[in-house]
């Protein structure tokens, strides 16, 4: 694996934490801009494509109100 591969999947793996975390803060705007940003590098880097798919799997989730686990940190347990 490159430098540039790790780094891109690291930025993707971020991207997707914070699109999960504006996801349950109820941030559409927010949701979208992330959700773009995790679409265009998957389509420079196909790598990046099953973390994408994480994504829309994650919103699809939450559109038709299916419960979404906890993220790590994101309140009481």
């Amino acid at each position: 694996m490159t430098c540039a591969l790790m780094s891109d999947l690291a930025l993707a793996r971020a991207l997707l934490r914070l699109y999960k975390l504006a996801m349950i803060a109820g941030r559409p705007g927010v949701t979208d801009h992330l959700l773009h940003a995790l679409e265009e590098l998957a389509r420079s880097e196909p790598a990046c494509e099953p973390i994408l798919d994480q994504a829309y799997l994650w919103g699809l989730g939450a559109r038709v109100g299916v419960a979404q686990p906890r993220m790590p940190g994101s309140g009481t347990q």
